[in-house]
């Protein structure tokens, strides 16, 4: 009911122009504030309130915007007693409905006697109330106040306009299961979206309640002004919004149109507004507020470049758990902390995160060792190639521990990072250094503690790459079976789910020490049961590990010429594959979602690529340029890939007999080998090989009388000689070996008959090392022109056989018809009229066609 009458100090009743300014003193007193240390408003005074907060949120009944509009009864004045003294005190005229709270200890001031609120449940903002025509009276009341009298409506002045409601500026609804009640809340606005909870009443609470006083009508007139909680509602609303935004994170991160991505950083804006007016309010008890500051920051770092006020709210966070012993807290906050100490100086980030390994060596936190040393191994990882040293030393110490302690999977999983590092730097004993840790995981591979299914697929994976970088295709397919074996007996297994790209690496827990993980480091460390907590990693989910199986698998059917073009096909799989929207089951940020998106895009480009060096092998030019095409339009990230398809344009231009295109382009500056045979920006061995086969394609294309340059060419092969000849890669070896053998030089550069001997004998051999079946069919076809040409005899006829025959398993248009002339050729010499007329016929119609495909 809204207060009653003013008086002076005589009992007489003040005019309307001073009441604006008094109040009654059993008003003030009423709502006096207790004690403001530590927190006694905040404590959790509902039984049926939420465990976590400790607070209820109530809602105003729907039609709250409609009461406003009703004009304000006058009461009656009453007659008070001589004897009480009356205090002149300043009157707050109640302000417009906003999201805030009273106390009294902040100078706010105190609210005046309403009548008694009607509580609905949110839902009930899925029916809003029907418009109502013009001069139509309002709704009858309820069943449960219809024994109360109406109250009078005598004409008084309109409300002013800052007491007309507002629309919400928030656009989230509010999970029905953080939702409860609590004396007074301010209204929501009828055009807020519907809560997510279903339709009827809060428990506990009628949805209709009836005046207190037995004699007084129900007011029409809310009060404005009301003492609520508001800290439960604005973290509802904030997790309400990073949940929404993660949901579509995937389509958001795929199609980056500007409205979905205007659309998801609302959404993180929005959240973020809520948690700092919710870190801000100084209502928190510690652990919340360190909790909301870890949260608050990782939001900060996932989803933006603010790296400056996450750092302030982590330390803010940092201070908080050390204060009150929240060390569980701590350690999340610091891990965090060294991400984005990272992001801004790597040199000082590597020089704390020592000093926090060397506060949990001393206190004997090993879970939180791990954490830090293989955060710290991946820094270094990042950090370049000349870091790589630092980085394995850090995993064997990770690895030394982990065997101290017998945390078998600890161990294998750093043994299989130290081999991918190996694997990464190709240094001159890589092949051995990789095997070694191979062979270190899998010692204990009988143990069942280390089967799970992403280490066994990560230990099969890196063990195919080192072979298919050792050229040893016999041994590839023994182990592509084993992976394909293991991938099978795992596509519907539940011990690996296909949303999730987590591994749990299970930790001893060491008796009577201290707990250092929670709930609140779910990111990194978990709690498990018994004895047993867990280390949280970063792996391939299901569906990149079958991408990557298709291309490696691609990649061997290379080696087996029974099927032309098979290889095409297991690549479009992958490709097929990795184009599939998966939906995800974890919580994940836009930049997350787009380096997995980027990791596709590459891989799907890195297919595309293979495909085109592929049909260029079957002279079908056409699909060439239909993957330059697709590749182009998928704009792959800034990296290899741009040398990759910067070489792969220069082939085709090349087979399309552009030959002056073609030239320009293997001397484009990526390719580009200084005088001592060292190659310019190259981060990596893939731009090595590059920039050795666009020098050699270079010297072929020169062989033509129309681009000869002698000079060119012999600086060329001085610069090549010492990259070549002692190359680990044996098919590098072979390639060079090949052009070598092909080259026509007038002295003193022309080379003798026994040194192209030499050079087509190394280039066979390595041929049928690694089953090149193209390597092979075009050394047999110039050792058939260098060494038996105008040579009689039954030699040179089998030589030119054996070429034929090996083009035709190549599928190489242009070599086949190659060989076929020079077939025919050996044919006449030896007077075989009819056979060397088949043999031209042959090569002349594989000529046509492939100068047909040439025509794209």
């Amino acid at each position: 009911m809204p207060p009653g009458p003013i008086y002076d100090g005589q009992g007489q009743r003040l005019p309307q122009s001073q009441r604006s300014h008094q109040q009654h003193p059993q008003h003030q007193q009423q709502h006096q504030p207790g004690p403001h240390s530590p927190f006694p408003q905040y404590v959790n005074r509902y039984p049926d309130g939420n465990p976590q907060y400790g607070h209820q949120v109530q809602y105003n009944h729907v039609a709250y915007s409609q009461q406003q509009q009703q004009p304000q009864p006058q009461p009656q004045p009453q007659p008070q007693p001589q004897s009480q003294p009356q205090q002149h005190v300043p009157y707050y005229p109640p302000a417009a409905p906003s999201f805030q709270t009273y106390d009294g200890a902040y100078g706010r001031p105190p609210p005046s006697a309403a009548a008694p609120v009607q509580f609905v449940n949110p839902s009930f903002l899925q029916q809003p109330p029907a418009p109502r025509r013009a001069g139509q009276a309002p709704s009858a009341p309820s069943p449960a106040s219809a024994s109360a009298p109406a109250a009078p409506s005598p004409a008084s002045q309109p409300a002013p306009a800052a007491m007309t409601p507002q629309p919400s500026r928030l656009s989230r609804p509010v999970p029905a299961q953080n939702i409860s009640s609590a004396s007074n809340s301010p209204r929501l606005d009828t055009r807020c979206p519907p809560s997510q909870g279903g339709p009827g009443k809060l428990p506990g609470k009628d949805s209709r309640r009836l005046a207190s006083g037995a004699g007084i009508a129900k007011s029409p007139i809310i009060s404005q002004s009301s003492n609520f909680e508001t800290l439960p509602l604005l973290i509802s609303v904030a997790e309400d919004c990073f949940a929404q935004a993660n949901a579509a994170v995937q389509d958001v991160a795929r199609s980056m149109s500007t409205d979905e991505v205007a659309e998801h950083h609302k959404l993180v804006a929005t959240g973020l507004g809520c948690l700092e007016i919710a870190m801000k309010s100084n209502k928190l008890w510690p652990r919340l507020e360190a909790r909301l500051c870890l949260r608050y920051a990782s939001i900060l770092v996932d989803e933006t470049n603010n790296i400056m006020e996450a750092e302030t709210a982590l330390t803010k966070g940092i201070a908080v758990c050390e204060k009150h012993r929240y060390v569980d807290l701590k350690y999340s906050s610091q891990f965090l902390l060294m991400k984005t100490l990272f992001q801004r100086s790597q040199k000082a980030a590597f020089k704390s995160i020592d000093a926090h390994i060397a506060d949990c060596t001393t206190f004997k936190h090993i879970h939180w060792i791990y954490a830090f040393r293989f955060l710290k191994a991946a820094f270094y990882l990042q950090a370049g190639i000349s870091a790589d040293h630092h980085a394995i030393e850090n995993l064997r110490r990770i690895a030394a521990i982990a065997n101290q302690r017998e945390d078998k999977a600890i161990y294998v999983m750093a043994m299989l990072l130290e081999g991918l590092a190996h694997l990464g730097s190709m240094k001159d004993d890589w092949g051995t250094r990789v095997q070694t840790c191979i062979a270190q995981a899998s010692k204990l591979q009988l143990d069942d503690s280390v089967h799970l299914p992403q280490l066994d697929i990560v230990t099969l994976l890196l063990d195919l790459a080192c072979s298919l970088h050792q050229k040893s295709p016999i041994l590839c397919s023994q182990k592509l079976k084993a992976l394909q074996a293991r991938l099978e007996e795992l596509r519907h297994s539940p011990d690996w789910a296909a949303l999730t790209n987590e591994v749990m690496l299970p930790i001893k827990r060491m008796s009577n020490s201290p707990p250092t993980i929670s709930n609140d480091t779910r990111a990194v460390l978990r709690p498990g049961e018994g004895s047993v907590d867990y280390l949280v990693l970063s792996t391939l989910d299901k569906q990149e590990a079958y991408a990557l199986a298709y291309v490696f698998n691609g990649i061997i059917a290379l080696y087996k010429s029974a099927t032309l073009g098979r290889s095409s096909t297991i690549w479009n799989e992958a490709v097929r594959l990795l184009e599939e929207n998966k939906p995800l089951s974890s919580i994940q940020s836009l930049p997350e979602a787009l380096k997995q998106v980027d990791w596709a895009r590459q891989l799907i480009c890195y297919s595309h690529i293979l495909v085109g060096l592929q049909a260029a092998t079957l002279s079908d030019w056409a699909a060439v340029k239909g993957c330059l095409e697709t590749v182009r339009e998928i704009r792959p990230p800034a990296g290899v890939l741009d040398v990759m398809i910067l070489y792969l344009s220069g082939v085709f231009e090349q087979g399309t007999a552009k030959l002056s295109e073609a030239l320009e382009i293997f001397k484009d500056p990526m390719f580009k080998i200084d005088s001592i045979g060292h190659i310019k920006n190259t981060p990596n061995h893939i731009q090595v090989e590059l920039s050795i086969l666009a020098a050699l394609n270079r010297l072929w294309i020169m062989q033509d009388p129309g681009f000869q340059d002698e000079v060119e060419t012999a600086n060329l092969m001085d610069i090549l000689r010492p990259l070549c000849e002692d190359n680990l890669d044996p098919e590098i070896r072979m390639a060079y070996n090949l052009v070598i053998s092909s080259m026509s030089m007038d002295p003193p550069h022309g080379l003798s008959i026994q040194t192209v001997k030499r050079h087509i004998q190394l280039t066979v051999g390595g041929a049928q090392q690694t089953c090149n079946t193209q390597c092979l069919s075009i050394a047999l076809n110039i050792m058939r022109c260098r060494l038996f040409e105008g040579v009689v005899g039954e030699q040179t006829v089998k030589s030119a056989k054996a070429g034929s025959a090996q083009a035709k398993r190549s599928g190489n248009l242009l070599w086949m018809s190659v060989a076929e002339g020079m077939l025919a050729q050996s044919y006449e010499m030896q007077g075989a009229l009819a056979e060397a007329k088949v043999a031209k016929d042959s090569g002349v119609a594989l000529a046509n066609e492939a100068f047909q495909r040439t025509k794209v």
